[in-house]
């Protein structure tokens, strides 16, 4: 057994194992989910009394600037009345996550097979998970995901396509690439200001680099600036920004911002490498390193020097908590958070090969020679199947499903559904949900008649009003 521990294709299985261990759950979530009273009724809503186009301007001049993620939301499934649709759109993102970091991974190692590679996503997407601050909010509900976790995955397979477009002969396929890489920033720009300040960070920085530490101009890093300034002024220029911005008193205060986004990142980081088997993961990357470092093509994305790597960890987790403070004085939402925890991991596996490299190359203190004895591995993976044990989000998504919270769910609104469409007039009263699984469900229908989210739902079904019932 413990000889069995020290080949690849073991710890590979394993990782996989873990992989399909948290998917399978979300998947099978997906299934069950529908659209949240919260928001999602009301891009269609508008959308159906102002038209298409008209519908998205009035978000854009009189809410935010994220004209991608306006687009995205006034285009989702609900504008040709299929509810069901966005089972499928969160069966296909939460796919599409793992497969961006697949595609990084294939990319960085181009060498490892597809089984190795899934085997490093398997341990990313599990730490993921597991202290996710929102599953709902990642996956579930359709007005946050599209404005955060598409962009994050959008953000992943853009650096795919930059570490290919530097590999490509001129011609064609090259040009393409080009327009596809700015599209990509173009798109993430226009998302969320979260993804804004880590596209921006990423497009000048890379500019930065190519022209401080290479001594290059770069030209193509010089379109994807220009790109980048172009998203700025669409996003910026929206009057809807300034309407946000001014609700709060302690927005727009520089130095405020900067302490707490600095205060509330340090509470995260030590939650996040105390409270999860981050450490354990670490040490099996640590031993893992020097046998990836043998070829010369992989190590070559890790050679940069250390101090570039940790500011740009730093600076690209900073800027998605200071938004929330600058614009409106508060803590970032769970869907931001989940943002934030993304980056944090997958920074910090390539802060660490950026130093462990450094050490491979200077020999320092046996780099070449580290190996990890098979009875320590053992002792590691029985640690990180017994954090699974007691992840707060593992036992919800496996409760939800497997205790039929989910399948109860989903019957609820298919009979409220059914109940809105045949009752008579423009006011309709639904019974409060019992099924609540708190890996899909954000909220319930409002019971104020007056309220957004019950006229939103209302005009969508064709009514002026759905409010839910309240006891007396």
């Amino acid at each position: 057994m413990l000889k069995t521990l020290q080949k690849p294709l073991f710890q590979n299985l394993f990782n996989i194992g873990l992989l399909i261990l948290v998917l399978i759950p979300l998947l099978v979530l997906a299934c069950y989910n529908h659209p949240s009273p919260v928001d999602d009724y009301c891009y269609i809503d508008t959308v159906f009394k102002y038209g298409y186009f008209e519908a998205m301007n009035f978000y854009y001049t009189g809410w935010t600037g994220r004209y991608f993620g306006i687009l995205m939301n006034h285009s989702n499934p609900l504008i040709l009345k299929w509810p069901g649709g966005v089972k499928l759109l969160s069966f296909l993102l939460i796919l599409g996550l793992a497969g961006s970091l697949f595609a990084l991974v294939k990319e960085v190692f181009p060498k490892w097979t597809r089984l190795g590679a899934l085997g490093l996503v398997g341990g990313l997407v599990f730490l993921f998970i597991l202290k996710i601050a929102s599953i709902a909010e990642a996956f579930y509900w359709m007005a946050a995901f599209v404005t955060y976790t598409v962009p994050n995955a959008l953000t992943i397979y853009w650096l795919v396509v930059m570490m290919r477009w530097y590999q490509l002969p001129k011609g064609g396929l090259k040009n393409f690439t080009s327009i596809l890489a700015g599209f990509l920033v173009f798109a993430v720009i226009g998302c969320s200001e979260t993804n804004l300040t880590i596209m921006v960070l990423l497009v000048a920085g890379w500019w930065g680099y190519q022209l401080v530490i290479n001594r290059t101009w770069d030209w193509f890093a010089v379109f994807l600036v220009a790109v980048a300034a172009f998203s700025c002024y669409i996003f910026f220029t929206s009057p809807g920004n300034l309407l946000r911005m001014s609700g709060n008193p302690e927005g727009r205060n520089i130095p405020f911002s900067a302490m707490q986004s600095i205060k509330l990142l340090a509470r995260l980081s030590i939650e996040w490498m105390t409270r999860t088997p981050l450490l354990v993961f670490t040490i099996l990357w640590i031993a893992v390193l020097p046998k990836i470092f043998v070829n010369q093509q992989t190590m070559r994305y890790f050679s940069v020097p250390l101090w570039v790597a940790v500011l740009a960890y730093f600076g690209i987790l900073f800027v998605q908590i200071f938004p929330s403070y600058y614009g409106i004085g508060i803590e970032p939402a769970p869907r931001v958070i989940n943002s934030i925890y993304l980056y944090f991991l997958i920074g910090w596996f390539y802060c660490l090969a950026v130093l462990v490299r450094y050490f491979y190359q200077q020999d320092f203190w046996g780099a070449k020679n580290w190996y990890l004895p098979p009875s320590i591995k053992l002792v590691l993976a029985i640690l990180i199947l017994v954090s699974a044990l007691f992840s707060q989000n593992f036992r919800m998504v496996y409760g939800d499903w497997l205790r039929g919270r989910a399948a109860a769910y989903d019957s609820e609104l298919k009979q409220r559904y059914e109940y809105i469409e045949n009752t008579p007039g423009d006011r309709v009263y639904v019974e409060p949900l019992k099924a609540r699984p708190q890996s899909l469900f954000l909220d319930d229908a409002n019971p104020d008649p007056k309220h957004w989210w019950a006229k939103c739902m209302g005009g969508y079904f064709g009514k002026k009003e759905v409010v839910l019932k309240t006891n007396p």
